[in-house]
């Protein structure tokens, strides 16, 4: 059975982190020799990886990009993987570059969000991935930007769209109390549109709405001074009585379950974790009409979209949700949970990576 490494440079709170520590499990159970390997010292929730067997490697942190290949071409020469599966942008980078100075290794790297612009460090990372062997988005948006950008990528860019743990995302019983609760978990970052969020929240508060908004998530790095503008903003248009930021959790499945309503305000996405976990506890859904999320979220069937642009398109539909009977809502949030258990299982999101681990087809 082959040797795999699973390369990421941190295990944080998003999305991207947990769909790396899943892959590695599910595919340790798959009977694969499993490392999972980081170069920044931040690890969260990382107690399943030994559980599962699967050996975290936590590499020594250096500033400098050389540094740190070498760090990583040492451990690939040392334990002779057979395959390399990289997500989020520096480590499929790095793993592109290695791949160019000799690696015998199978390489799969993964974009995980959807490119809006393209810099230079964009188009050096497209340039870099005609080393991988497979390229895989997790959503059809951005599989059809690469194939028409890149058509030298086409052949090896396939969709492996997010896996989600439907037994430990589920819905519960519990009675939901007034007000009503809706709930979103997304990094306090520009691209989840925070501001445009607390201009509609305040929208939504001054139509007299009995609603409370909760947003779990930390500051994203490097975007501090936005963080701090949206703490001022709540101050500032006195919705401190209606709207709370709380910081990311390991037990988010418990928010979740206790919402009325999620809701994902961003400006883009890839395939979302969030809404996808939203759906399998049972939830309605209202979020932007963006990217993948309408191959997901069906208007008015499982639950409502918006402009992200428009405030007042955004508090319509939070408020339009609201204003559903409770068995409406009910009935759209077990819509989701059969979506979820039927079209986000880990046993396809596995069997999928498995494939090209082994050169297999997927026609």
């Amino acid at each position: 059975m082959k040797k795999i490494l699973c390369l990421i440079d941190r295990l944080g709170f998003g999305g991207a982190e947990r769909q790396m520590i899943g892959l590695s499990e599910l595919l340790k159970q798959k009977g694969y020799a499993v490392d999972l390997a980081t170069y920044y010292d931040y690890d969260f929730n990382t107690g399943s990886l030994e559980n599962a067997g699967v050996r975290l490697l936590r590499l020594k942190q250096h500033s400098f990009f050389l540094a740190k290949l070498m760090m990583v071409r040492r451990l690939v020469k040392k334990e002779k993987y057979d395959v390399v599966i990289a997500y989020k942008t520096g480590a499929t980078m790095l793993a592109c570059i290695l791949k160019m100075m000799g690696g015998g290794f199978k390489l799969i790297v993964s974009e995980r969000n959807t490119t809006q612009t393209f810099t230079q460090r964009d188009k050096l990372r497209f340039w870099l991935y005609k080393k991988a062997d497979d390229v895989v988005p997790n959503s059809y948006t951005q599989e059809e930007l690469i194939k028409g950008r890149y058509p030298a990528l086409a052949s090896k860019t396939t969709t492996i769209t997010n896996f989600t743990d439907t037994n430990h995302f589920c819905p519960s019983e519990a009675n939901h109390s007034h007000p009503m609760v809706v709930l979103t978990t997304a990094r306090i970052a520009k691209q989840k549109n925070v501001l445009n969020y607390l201009d509609a929240v305040k929208k939504v508060k001054d139509e007299g709405a009995d609603i409370k908004f909760r947003w779990f998530g930390n500051v994203q790095k490097g975007q501090e001074d936005y963080g701090k503008e949206c703490l001022g903003k709540v101050d500032k248009l006195g919705l401190a009585d209606v709207f709370e930021f709380h910081p990311a959790t390991s037990n988010i499945v418990e928010e979740y379950q206790k919402c009325d309503f999620f809701c994902l305000p961003s400006f883009y996405e890839g395939y979302p974790n969030v809404v996808c976990e939203a759906m399998s506890c049972g939830k309605p859904v209202v979020c932007s009409r963006v990217c993948d999320n309408p191959h997901i979220v069906e208007d008015g069937k499982n639950g409502l979209m918006f402009n992200p642009l428009d405030a007042n398109d955004m508090a319509k539909a939070i408020l339009e949700m609201s204003r559903l009977s409770e068995k409406q809502r009910q009935d759209m949030g077990v819509r989701n949970r059969e979506i979820a258990v039927n079209s986000f299982s880990m046993e396809a999101f596995v069997d999928k990576y498995i494939k090209m681990i082994e050169g297999y087809s997927f026609v």
